[in-house]
């Protein structure tokens, strides 16, 4: 079974970490994510291993099973003794039970090595992620100090980093409020222009030449359907141009093409079906929606790499406050002298 990365007790702590400064300790843990990926891989070698070891130990039992069995063999053996036809089989069955017994010993030490192995990284992890939760309290406490003083020495480039940070992940809430109303544009758009499609079939002569109650009811309840989709992506197309208007991209064309002005969304079939072209007038709509859904997708694809980027940007904005105060040279010494802060194990 695998084992849990749970921190060790206190008083088995290393004792070094009273002398470390959190400059040290921050760089030292930055092989902890390498170090937790290189486990997992092992944990996964770790259970081929016991796989392995199962299967040939069931070849080796197969294996010793056959031998037994020849060896206790009565008639049948004395007539395979005259033919040599036992030795010949001993000897086979012999050397194949040998051959599975080494592969099976093989892999046990091998499972072996694998898991003391397990054992110096789960500890090499466990005492780096102890680390860790010390040097993130200790950030915490002096990214309080910090930025509650304004005298101090790093309060203005906390602050700067701080707001920019707030900035960013502003925007980053922003785009990914746009991007979810794109995305239901894009399935509101793909919806009316199936609905255009459909329609083509409404105007046939079977449909529409039709009369009394059936018909006109089968029309009415087509043509309330359609128009509740087209209102649909009215109304989004509206509300993704308001979600658009706060999100910040470097591509800015795409912007001035998704408009509910530029697209004729307010679509009404009464008026479609009642025109004296109506293949025409649908043709023209279906153009003008495939049109729409190209520009959407292209906007998806632009908000979604936008989130990327501004995902990274937040998160090196972090990294760059972390270092800021794990860098601090604030503290002073009797002498005067720059001393960089050390802190206490808990």
């Amino acid at each position: 079974m695998r084992q849990p990365l749970t921190a060790l007790p206190a008083n088995r702590r290393d004792d070094n970490m009273r002398n470390e400064t959190l400059q040290d300790i921050n760089q030292s843990i930055n092989s902890l994510p390498a170090l937790e990926e290189r486990r997992l891989r092992l944990l996964e070698r770790i259970d081929g291993s016991r796989v392995q070891i199962k299967n040939f130990k069931a070849i080796f039992d197969t294996k010793a099973g056959k031998v037994e069995k020849i060896e206790r063999s009565n008639l049948s053996g004395a007539i395979q003794r005259i033919l040599g036809q036992y030795n010949k089989n001993l000897a086979k069955e012999t050397t194949d039970m040998h051959a599975a017994r080494l592969n099976y010993e093989k892999e046990r030490e091998h499972l072996k090595d694998l898991e003391e192995e397990n054992e110096d990284l789960l500890q090499r992890i466990t005492s780096l992620q102890q680390k860790r939760t010390v040097m993130q309290d200790e950030i915490q406490r002096r990214e309080k100090e910090i930025s509650t003083n304004s005298n101090h020495d790093l309060f203005a480039n906390y602050r700067k980093i701080a707001e920019e940070i707030a900035v960013a992940s502003k925007q980053l809430v922003e785009n990914d409020e746009a991007l979810k109303a794109a995305q239901k544009v894009l399935g509101s758009a793909k919806a009316s222009l199936e609905e255009l499609g459909n329609a083509e079939q409404w105007t046939t002569a079977e449909m529409w030449g039709g009369s009394g109650l059936v018909s006109r009811t089968t029309k009415l309840s087509k043509i309330d359907h359609a128009q509740s989709t087209f209102n649909r992506l009215s109304t989004q197309m509206v509300d993704l141009e308001r979600e658009l208007s706060d999100v910040h991209l470097t591509e800015k064309a795409i912007l001035s093409t998704i408009s509910a002005a530029n697209h004729m969304v307010e679509f009404w079939f009464d008026n479609i079906l009642s025109s004296q072209d109506v293949a025409a007038v649908l043709r023209s709509n279906q153009t003008q929606l495939r049109v729409l859904i190209t520009q959407i997708k292209l906007l998806v694809e632009k908000l979604g790499k936008n989130e990327e980027e501004l995902t990274t940007n937040v998160a090196l904005l972090e990294q760059e406050k972390d270092n800021l105060i794990v860098t601090c040279h604030s503290c002073q010494s009797e002498d005067g002298e720059e001393a960089v802060c050390k802190i206490e194990p808990k």
